[in-house]
């Protein structure tokens, strides 16, 4: 079917797919890296905080009293207060005022604050690109579309992609190499890039859809505008009222329920006569996020919001984020999603490796482009190495780390264009891998005692392999950041 596809046809595609790529490619350099290490955004908050108990099980009874002495322990009502209960992603117990959390423990006590702020970059990082709000939720979607148009115009452009699915010329000249590498890769991992571009786009444009159609379907009003999806808040009445009781909804919707994963005990305007209250609840084997089941004052449940088995629009939108972080299996799937998102970033990555070779190879090098490129390749790990360190020298202004990567990174890319007979992409790599090195060291120092969460030693393991393959002599990782010039000689 594909090689039928007149010439012209196929010739304007992979001009299209060039031009896309060329206009999206650091962004979507740095989205793709930062994805990969965002899978793992719970394992990285259980690292932050290592000696924090954790558990699966915990009596209906705690949460009520904890929920209730946080509550007397507030200087003014909160408009948001939730409860976040241990499940087997995240096997801790949190409770949350507004914008103040605190990790407990199996009794109900809080024991400290959550302090994650490696974990709060890289979500702003990902989600955001660091903008504000909607203007990076939006650039992100526009991203998310771009990666989809370079998905399909990249196999419209090559009509034996399938064919040549296991071609690898790797003794072939570096032009060779890369095609064969970014095809491959693109080939192979085919379905994961047009899941991740696909739910990528939709999550983040969501929010310019709302900012554009609200005031005229919903005077303005962004909650009531998801209301249809996620359900909506009741009317506001702040007059005093006895907290809905918690443990009793808890026990009725295991009864009614056995087979749910309570996950969030929310709560809108808490304590007062309008308050909303529910729980949101897992499902296991299923994509959706979880549903969420509203509880009266007595802690009878009165309902569902619909996410797991409403309308298929309600249940499409529930699926979009698990599906984007692999959220929905385990260990296993996130591994998975881990090696997947890798993969991805490779294949920006040599997309553009092979278009310099192209016009090095036709006589019109790009000398200084090139030299930026292999500074993006590495400034972009140096520069989230160097926020990671901050982090554990205590550092923990979210606004300071934005500054740091960006300056970091940008700086990486200026240098390597103005110091041409220096290889500062090289040096940035094992700059890169001796923060590493020193930050997961000085973790272990500060937290030597209280290393009790599994996660704790498995994402200090991942670090230190990481880090030693940034420190590994050059050859060994030329298929990451091969030079162009080089190797076009």
């Amino acid at each position: 079917m594909w090689s039928r596809l007149p010439p012209r046809f196929v010739a304007n595609m992979l001009n299209s797919h060039t031009v896309v790529g060329l206009a999206a490619s650091v962004l979507l350099y740095v989205l793709c890296l930062s994805g990969t290490v965002m899978v793992f955004h719970e394992e990285f908050a259980r690292w932050e905080q290592p000696g924090v108990p954790e558990f699966l099980q915990v009596s209906p009874q705690s949460v009520e009293n904890m929920a209730q002495e946080t509550l007397a322990g507030l200087d003014e009502p909160p408009h948001h207060f939730y409860i976040m209960l241990p499940v087997q992603d995240m096997p801790r117990m949190s409770i949350t005022a507004d914008e103040t959390s605190w990790y407990a423990n199996a009794a109900g006590e809080r024991i400290a604050r959550v302090d994650t702020p490696w974990t709060t970059f890289l979500t702003q990082l990902h989600y955001y690109l660091t903008l504000p709000g909607v203007l990076g939720l939006t650039l992100v979607g526009i991203l998310g579309v771009l990666m989809t148009a370079l998905v399909f115009s990249g196999v419209l452009a090559h009509p034996k992609l399938f064919r040549d699915a296991f071609k690898l010329r790797f003794k072939g000249n570096a032009r060779l190499r890369e095609t064969d590498t970014h095809n491959r890769l693109g080939v192979w991992a085919m379905p994961f890039h047009l899941v991740v571009a696909f739910t990528g786009a939709a999550l983040g444009l969501a929010s310019l859809v709302a900012v554009t159609l609200a005031p005229r379907y919903s005077e303005g009003d962004f909650e009531a505008f998801f209301a249809p999806v996620f359900g909506e808040e009741g009317a506001e009445d702040e007059r005093p009222a006895p907290l809905a009781d918690i443990s009793t909804a808890l026990a009725n919707f295991k009864a009614q329920h056995p087979d749910l994963v309570p996950w969030y005990v929310s709560f809108h305007d808490p304590a007062t006569v309008g308050q909303g209250a529910e729980i949101l609840a897992q499902h296991p084997r299923r994509l959706v996020y979880g549903d969420n089941y509203h509880f009266d004052q007595e802690g009878n449940i009165t309902g569902s919001t619909g996410l797991a088995d409403g309308a298929l629009g309600q249940q499409v939108a529930a699926s979009l984020y698990t599906l984007h972080f692999g959220s929905f299996g385990g260990l296993l799937v996130k591994l998975a999603y881990g090696v997947f998102g890798i993969l991805s970033t490779v294949v920006v990555a040599s997309g553009i490796n092979i278009w310099l070779l192209k016009r090095r190879q036709r006589g019109r090098p790009a000398a200084a482009l090139e030299r930026a490129w292999k500074g993006t390749l590495w400034g972009t790990p140096f520069a989230m190495s160097l926020v990671l360190a901050l982090v554990v020298a205590g550092v923990n202004s979210v606004g300071v780390h934005v500054a740091v990567f960006w300056i970091a990174l940008t700086g990486a890319m200026v240098l390597a264009m103005a110091l041409p007979r220096i290889a500062v992409h090289d040096i940035l790599r094992r700059l890169a891998g001796a923060l590493l090195l020193v930050a997961v060291l000085a973790h272990a120092a500060i937290h030597l005692d209280e290393f009790h969460s599994p996660a704790a030693w498995g994402i200090s393991a991942a670090l230190l392999v990481f880090a030693s393959w940034l420190l590994k002599p050059r050859r060994l990782l030329a298929a990451w950041g091969r030079e162009p010039m080089a190797a076009s000689r």
